[in-house]
Protein backbone atom coordinates (compact mmCIF):
# COMPACT_ATOMS: atom_id res chain seq x y z
CA UNK A 1 0.00 0.00 0.00
CA UNK A 2 1.56 3.52 -0.34
CA UNK A 3 1.95 4.71 2.91
CA UNK A 4 4.85 5.21 4.74
CA UNK A 5 4.99 2.54 7.45
CA UNK A 6 4.19 -0.14 4.83
CA UNK A 7 7.08 1.02 2.83
CA UNK A 8 9.16 1.38 5.58
CA UNK A 9 8.87 -2.39 6.89
CA UNK A 10 9.03 -3.75 3.24
CA UNK A 11 13.08 -4.29 3.52
CA UNK A 12 12.98 -5.71 6.80
CA UNK A 13 10.48 -8.33 5.16
CA UNK A 14 13.12 -9.19 2.53
CA UNK A 15 16.32 -9.41 4.83
CA UNK A 16 14.08 -11.60 7.42
CA UNK A 17 13.17 -13.88 4.81
CA UNK A 18 16.61 -13.82 3.19
CA UNK A 19 17.75 -15.20 6.94
CA UNK A 20 15.29 -17.71 6.17
CA UNK A 21 12.91 -16.42 8.83
CA UNK A 22 9.16 -17.22 8.07
CA UNK A 23 7.77 -13.64 8.08
CA UNK A 24 3.91 -12.50 8.75
CA UNK A 25 2.81 -9.11 7.85
CA UNK A 26 -0.44 -8.15 10.01
CA UNK A 27 -1.69 -5.01 8.42
CA UNK A 28 -4.99 -3.55 7.62
CA UNK A 29 -7.11 -4.04 5.32
CA UNK A 30 -5.81 -1.08 2.85
CA UNK A 31 -3.47 -3.38 1.89
CA UNK A 32 -2.85 -5.31 -1.01
CA UNK A 33 -3.41 -9.15 0.27
CA UNK A 34 -1.54 -10.56 -2.75
CA UNK A 35 0.94 -12.76 -1.22
CA UNK A 36 0.64 -15.22 1.35
CA UNK A 37 2.45 -13.51 3.70
CA UNK A 38 0.22 -10.26 4.25
CA UNK A 39 -2.88 -11.23 6.58
CA UNK A 40 -5.05 -8.12 6.29
CA UNK A 41 -7.27 -6.79 9.17
CA UNK A 42 -11.09 -6.29 8.95
CA UNK A 43 -10.41 -2.58 9.27
CA UNK A 44 -9.14 -0.13 7.61
CA UNK A 45 -6.24 2.23 8.58
CA UNK A 46 -6.50 4.99 10.52
CA UNK A 47 -7.80 8.12 7.93
CA UNK A 48 -5.57 11.19 8.49
CA UNK A 49 -8.04 13.96 7.85
CA UNK A 50 -10.61 12.14 10.03
CA UNK A 51 -11.79 14.02 13.75
CA UNK A 52 -9.08 12.69 16.37
CA UNK A 53 -12.01 10.77 17.93
CA UNK A 54 -13.20 8.79 14.96
CA UNK A 55 -9.51 8.05 14.28
CA UNK A 56 -8.74 6.79 17.74
CA UNK A 57 -11.81 4.97 16.92
CA UNK A 58 -10.47 3.15 13.77
CA UNK A 59 -6.91 2.86 15.54
CA UNK A 60 -8.50 1.02 19.05
CA UNK A 61 -10.68 -1.49 16.64
CA UNK A 62 -7.63 -1.92 14.57
CA UNK A 63 -5.07 -2.38 17.08
CA UNK A 64 -7.40 -4.86 19.18
CA UNK A 65 -8.25 -6.96 15.43
CA UNK A 66 -4.03 -7.41 14.65
CA UNK A 67 -3.53 -7.44 18.71
CA UNK A 68 -5.95 -10.63 18.40
CA UNK A 69 -4.26 -12.30 15.63
CA UNK A 70 -0.64 -11.53 17.35
CA UNK A 71 -2.16 -13.74 20.56
CA UNK A 72 -3.35 -16.31 18.28
CA UNK A 73 0.01 -16.54 16.89
CA UNK A 74 2.04 -16.79 20.50
CA UNK A 75 3.01 -20.37 20.18
CA UNK A 76 4.77 -19.83 17.11
CA UNK A 77 5.74 -16.36 17.24
CA UNK A 78 10.19 -15.70 17.91
CA UNK A 79 9.59 -11.75 17.90
CA UNK A 80 6.94 -9.34 16.86
CA UNK A 81 8.10 -5.87 14.98
CA UNK A 82 5.76 -3.08 16.01
CA UNK A 83 5.39 0.21 14.28
CA UNK A 84 4.02 3.42 15.49
CA UNK A 85 2.41 5.57 14.86
CA UNK A 86 -1.00 4.84 14.83
CA UNK A 87 -0.04 5.19 18.45
CA UNK A 88 -3.05 3.53 19.78
CA UNK A 89 -3.19 0.63 17.96
CA UNK A 90 0.82 0.18 18.70
CA UNK A 91 -0.04 0.19 22.07
CA UNK A 92 -2.82 -2.56 21.89
CA UNK A 93 -0.60 -4.47 19.89
CA UNK A 94 2.15 -4.52 22.01
CA UNK A 95 -0.19 -5.37 25.01
CA UNK A 96 -1.07 -8.42 23.15
CA UNK A 97 2.05 -9.32 22.78
CA UNK A 98 3.65 -8.62 26.31
CA UNK A 99 0.68 -10.59 27.58
CA UNK A 100 1.09 -13.55 25.07
CA UNK A 101 4.94 -13.54 25.67
CA UNK A 102 5.84 -12.82 22.94
CA UNK A 103 9.09 -10.71 22.62
CA UNK A 104 8.43 -7.31 20.31
CA UNK A 105 10.25 -4.66 19.51
CA UNK A 106 9.06 -0.79 18.66
CA UNK A 107 10.11 1.16 16.03
CA UNK A 108 8.91 5.17 16.83
CA UNK A 109 8.68 6.96 14.04
CA UNK A 110 6.86 10.18 16.09
CA UNK A 111 6.16 10.10 19.47
CA UNK A 112 2.44 11.08 19.70
CA UNK A 113 1.67 11.90 23.07
CA UNK A 114 4.65 15.16 22.57
CA UNK A 115 3.52 15.44 18.86
CA UNK A 116 -0.02 15.82 20.16
CA UNK A 117 0.92 18.33 22.82
CA UNK A 118 2.83 20.54 19.87
CA UNK A 119 -0.15 20.30 18.13
CA UNK A 120 -2.46 21.86 20.71
CA UNK A 121 -4.50 19.20 21.12
CA UNK A 122 -3.49 18.13 24.73
CA UNK A 123 -2.07 20.01 27.54
CA UNK A 124 1.47 19.20 28.37
CA UNK A 125 0.41 19.29 32.26
CA UNK A 126 -3.12 17.66 31.74
CA UNK A 127 -4.03 14.32 32.52
CA UNK A 128 -4.71 12.97 29.27
CA UNK A 129 -1.04 13.54 28.35
CA UNK A 130 0.16 12.47 31.28
CA UNK A 131 -2.04 8.80 30.61
CA UNK A 132 -0.28 8.59 27.27
CA UNK A 133 3.14 9.21 28.50
CA UNK A 134 2.25 6.45 30.82
CA UNK A 135 1.16 4.46 28.26
CA UNK A 136 4.26 5.20 26.04
CA UNK A 137 6.61 4.59 29.01
CA UNK A 138 4.81 0.83 29.44
CA UNK A 139 4.85 -0.27 26.19
CA UNK A 140 8.60 1.14 25.29
CA UNK A 141 9.59 -0.53 28.88
CA UNK A 142 8.58 -3.81 27.49
CA UNK A 143 10.35 -3.78 24.64
CA UNK A 144 13.47 -5.46 23.91
CA UNK A 145 14.19 -2.61 21.38
CA UNK A 146 13.89 0.55 20.58
CA UNK A 147 14.29 2.07 17.40
CA UNK A 148 13.37 5.80 15.58
CA UNK A 149 14.05 7.57 11.91
CA UNK A 150 16.08 10.32 12.69
CA UNK A 151 19.17 11.52 15.18
CA UNK A 152 17.01 13.74 17.15
CA UNK A 153 14.23 11.08 17.73
CA UNK A 154 17.07 8.90 18.66
CA UNK A 155 18.75 11.58 21.14
CA UNK A 156 15.11 12.05 22.81
CA UNK A 157 13.83 8.62 22.95
CA UNK A 158 17.27 7.87 24.66
CA UNK A 159 16.84 10.38 27.34
CA UNK A 160 13.38 9.39 27.69
CA UNK A 161 14.55 5.66 28.76
CA UNK A 162 17.76 5.66 29.55
CA UNK A 163 17.54 2.09 30.59
CA UNK A 164 16.48 0.93 26.84
CA UNK A 165 19.13 1.19 24.28
CA UNK A 166 17.63 3.09 21.14
CA UNK A 167 18.93 2.40 17.27
CA UNK A 168 18.79 4.20 14.76
CA UNK A 169 16.56 3.13 11.60
CA UNK A 170 16.43 5.76 8.46
CA UNK A 171 13.84 5.66 5.91
CA UNK A 172 14.71 6.32 2.49
CA UNK A 173 13.39 5.99 -0.90
CA UNK A 174 12.96 2.48 -2.75
CA UNK A 175 15.76 1.82 -4.58
CA UNK A 176 13.13 -0.74 -6.87
CA UNK A 177 10.96 1.72 -7.61
CA UNK A 178 13.19 4.88 -7.98
CA UNK A 179 15.79 3.67 -10.24
CA UNK A 180 18.62 5.08 -12.34
CA UNK A 181 16.79 5.36 -15.42
CA UNK A 182 14.07 7.49 -14.15
CA UNK A 183 16.92 10.11 -13.76
CA UNK A 184 16.77 10.83 -17.96
CA UNK A 185 12.79 11.31 -17.89
CA UNK A 186 12.01 14.14 -19.83
CA UNK A 187 11.47 17.29 -17.69
CA UNK A 188 7.97 18.97 -18.21
CA UNK A 189 7.48 21.34 -20.65
CA UNK A 190 6.79 24.20 -18.07
CA UNK A 191 9.26 24.46 -14.47
CA UNK A 192 7.15 22.35 -12.14
CA UNK A 193 7.19 22.60 -8.06
CA UNK A 194 5.92 19.13 -7.12
CA UNK A 195 4.72 18.38 -3.25
CA UNK A 196 2.88 14.60 -2.97
CA UNK A 197 1.39 13.33 0.12
CA UNK A 198 -1.11 14.00 2.61
CA UNK A 199 -1.61 18.13 3.60
CA UNK A 200 -2.21 16.82 7.31
CA UNK A 201 -1.66 18.71 10.76
CA UNK A 202 2.03 18.94 10.61
CA UNK A 203 1.94 20.86 7.53
CA UNK A 204 0.00 25.00 6.96
CA UNK A 205 -2.23 24.54 3.68
CA UNK A 206 -2.39 28.61 3.90
CA UNK A 207 1.32 28.84 3.43
CA UNK A 208 1.03 26.29 0.61
CA UNK A 209 -1.25 28.48 -1.31
CA UNK A 210 -0.17 31.77 -0.87
CA UNK A 211 3.25 30.43 -1.69
CA UNK A 212 1.55 29.44 -5.26
CA UNK A 213 -0.44 32.81 -5.47
CA UNK A 214 2.52 34.64 -5.40
CA UNK A 215 4.66 32.67 -7.27
CA UNK A 216 1.42 32.86 -10.47
CA UNK A 217 1.53 37.10 -9.87
CA UNK A 218 5.51 36.62 -10.33
CA UNK A 219 5.74 33.96 -12.96
CA UNK A 220 2.21 32.63 -14.85
CA UNK A 221 4.45 29.79 -16.58
CA UNK A 222 5.78 28.17 -13.72
CA UNK A 223 3.68 25.04 -12.66
CA UNK A 224 2.85 23.50 -8.81
CA UNK A 225 1.78 19.86 -9.27
CA UNK A 226 0.34 17.93 -5.66
CA UNK A 227 -0.11 14.38 -5.70
CA UNK A 228 -1.94 12.75 -3.14
CA UNK A 229 -5.13 12.21 -0.96
CA UNK A 230 -5.67 16.36 -0.56
CA UNK A 231 -7.98 18.09 1.55
CA UNK A 232 -11.52 19.94 -0.82
CA UNK A 233 -10.46 23.38 0.29
CA UNK A 234 -6.86 23.30 -1.74
CA UNK A 235 -9.42 21.52 -4.78
CA UNK A 236 -11.62 24.72 -4.17
CA UNK A 237 -8.73 27.25 -4.34
CA UNK A 238 -8.67 29.43 -6.89
CA UNK A 239 -4.94 28.92 -8.20
CA UNK A 240 -4.76 28.86 -12.21
CA UNK A 241 -0.61 27.32 -12.20
CA UNK A 242 -2.10 24.62 -9.69
CA UNK A 243 -2.66 20.41 -11.04
CA UNK A 244 -3.90 17.67 -8.76
CA UNK A 245 -3.60 14.27 -9.31
CA UNK A 246 -4.98 11.35 -6.82
CA UNK A 247 -2.71 9.10 -4.60
CA UNK A 248 -1.28 6.74 -7.09
CA UNK A 249 0.88 3.53 -6.35
CA UNK A 250 4.90 4.22 -6.34
CA UNK A 251 5.74 3.26 -9.28
CA UNK A 252 3.24 5.88 -10.79
CA UNK A 253 4.40 8.61 -8.31
CA UNK A 254 7.66 8.20 -9.24
CA UNK A 255 7.60 8.78 -12.92
CA UNK A 256 5.63 11.81 -11.64
CA UNK A 257 7.84 13.24 -9.60
CA UNK A 258 10.93 12.72 -11.92
CA UNK A 259 9.59 14.82 -14.49
CA UNK A 260 9.53 18.06 -12.27
CA UNK A 261 12.11 20.08 -11.52
CA UNK A 262 11.57 20.88 -7.87
CA UNK A 263 10.21 19.25 -4.92
CA UNK A 264 8.43 21.30 -2.02
CA UNK A 265 8.52 20.26 1.70
CA UNK A 266 7.36 23.18 4.03
CA UNK A 267 6.33 22.00 7.89
CA UNK A 268 4.69 23.83 10.67
CA UNK A 269 6.83 25.06 13.18
CA UNK A 270 6.14 23.04 15.61
CA UNK A 271 8.92 21.43 18.04
CA UNK A 272 8.33 17.92 16.64
CA UNK A 273 9.14 18.95 13.28
CA UNK A 274 12.85 19.85 13.92
CA UNK A 275 13.31 16.15 14.19
CA UNK A 276 11.11 15.16 11.11
CA UNK A 277 12.66 14.13 7.73
CA UNK A 278 9.41 13.11 6.00
CA UNK A 279 9.53 10.69 3.52
CA UNK A 280 8.59 12.64 0.70
CA UNK A 281 11.96 14.25 1.34
CA UNK A 282 13.56 10.60 0.25
CA UNK A 283 11.19 10.37 -2.87
CA UNK A 284 12.56 13.68 -3.73
CA UNK A 285 15.64 12.34 -3.54
CA UNK A 286 15.13 9.32 -5.22
CA UNK A 287 13.48 11.16 -7.88
CA UNK A 288 16.92 13.15 -8.38
CA UNK A 289 14.94 16.50 -7.05
CA UNK A 290 16.41 19.45 -5.61
CA UNK A 291 14.01 20.41 -3.05
CA UNK A 292 12.94 23.57 -0.88
CA UNK A 293 12.73 22.83 2.77
CA UNK A 294 12.00 24.78 5.67
CA UNK A 295 11.63 25.72 8.72
CA UNK A 296 15.17 24.89 10.87
CA UNK A 297 15.60 21.38 11.97
CA UNK A 298 17.33 18.27 11.17
CA UNK A 299 15.56 17.76 7.01
CA UNK A 300 16.54 21.33 6.68
CA UNK A 301 20.27 21.54 7.70
CA UNK A 302 20.63 17.78 5.49
CA UNK A 303 19.66 19.70 2.82
CA UNK A 304 22.05 22.43 3.57
CA UNK A 305 24.78 20.12 4.21
CA UNK A 306 23.83 18.14 0.63
CA UNK A 307 23.75 21.09 -0.91
CA UNK A 308 20.83 19.79 -2.71
CA UNK A 309 18.49 22.40 -2.80
CA UNK A 310 16.89 25.15 -0.68
CA UNK A 311 16.52 25.38 2.88
CA UNK A 312 14.36 27.92 5.44
CA UNK A 313 15.10 29.08 8.61
CA UNK A 314 11.39 30.18 8.84
CA UNK A 315 8.83 29.57 6.30
CA UNK A 316 7.96 32.63 4.66
CA UNK A 317 5.75 32.60 1.55
CA UNK A 318 7.32 35.49 0.12
CA UNK A 319 10.87 33.93 0.75
CA UNK A 320 9.62 30.69 -0.99
CA UNK A 321 7.92 32.35 -3.51
CA UNK A 322 11.03 34.40 -5.23
CA UNK A 323 13.25 31.06 -4.36
CA UNK A 324 11.20 29.50 -6.70
CA UNK A 325 11.09 32.26 -9.43
CA UNK A 326 14.80 32.55 -9.10
CA UNK A 327 15.98 28.98 -9.89
CA UNK A 328 13.52 29.00 -12.38
CA UNK A 329 15.43 31.76 -14.32
CA UNK A 330 18.97 30.59 -13.15
CA UNK A 331 19.05 27.55 -15.17
CA UNK A 332 23.23 27.23 -14.00
CA UNK A 333 22.28 27.28 -10.04
CA UNK A 334 19.16 24.96 -10.58
CA UNK A 335 21.82 22.19 -12.27
CA UNK A 336 24.02 22.71 -9.64
CA UNK A 337 21.68 21.75 -7.12
CA UNK A 338 20.64 18.87 -8.75
CA UNK A 339 23.71 17.84 -9.39
CA UNK A 340 24.25 17.67 -5.56
CA UNK A 341 21.09 15.96 -5.38
CA UNK A 342 22.48 13.29 -7.59
CA UNK A 343 25.69 12.73 -6.14
CA UNK A 344 23.77 11.86 -2.70
CA UNK A 345 21.17 10.26 -3.66
CA UNK A 346 22.65 6.68 -3.80
CA UNK A 347 23.42 7.29 0.05
CA UNK A 348 19.40 7.32 1.30
CA UNK A 349 17.79 4.04 -0.56
CA UNK A 350 15.77 2.16 1.87
CA UNK A 351 17.10 -1.15 1.33
CA UNK A 352 20.87 0.11 1.34
CA UNK A 353 20.00 1.80 4.82
CA UNK A 354 17.68 -0.76 5.95
CA UNK A 355 21.25 -3.27 5.19
CA UNK A 356 23.16 -1.39 7.26
CA UNK A 357 21.25 -0.43 10.10
CA UNK A 358 18.28 -3.44 10.44
CA UNK A 359 20.67 -5.74 10.35
CA UNK A 360 23.35 -4.62 12.64
CA UNK A 361 20.52 -4.63 14.90
CA UNK A 362 18.97 -8.29 14.01
CA UNK A 363 22.53 -9.36 14.58
CA UNK A 364 22.91 -7.90 18.43
CA UNK A 365 19.26 -9.27 19.74
CA UNK A 366 20.59 -12.16 18.03
CA UNK A 367 23.97 -12.03 20.48
CA UNK A 368 21.24 -11.23 23.19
Amino acid sequence: MPAAAASRIRPWVDILENLGVNVRVLTSRSAEANTQLVERSFFSAPCGRASLIFRLIQEVFLGLDLGLRIFLKCRKAKLCLITSPPFFMACICSAFARCSGVPYFMDVRDRYPRVLVDLGVLSGSGILHKSFSALERWICSGAISLTTVTHGLKLEIGEAFPAKETHLLPNGYDEEVFTEDLLYVDKATEFTVVYHGRLGRFYDLQTYLEVMKLVERADPSIRFLMIGDLPEELRRADCGNLSILPAMQLDDLAKQLASCHLGLCLLRELPAMKKAFPAKAYDFLGAGLPMLVGPEGELADAVERMGCGVSFTKVSPQEVAQSIVELKQDSARWSLLRDQALQHRMDFGRRKLASLHFSSILGELKKG
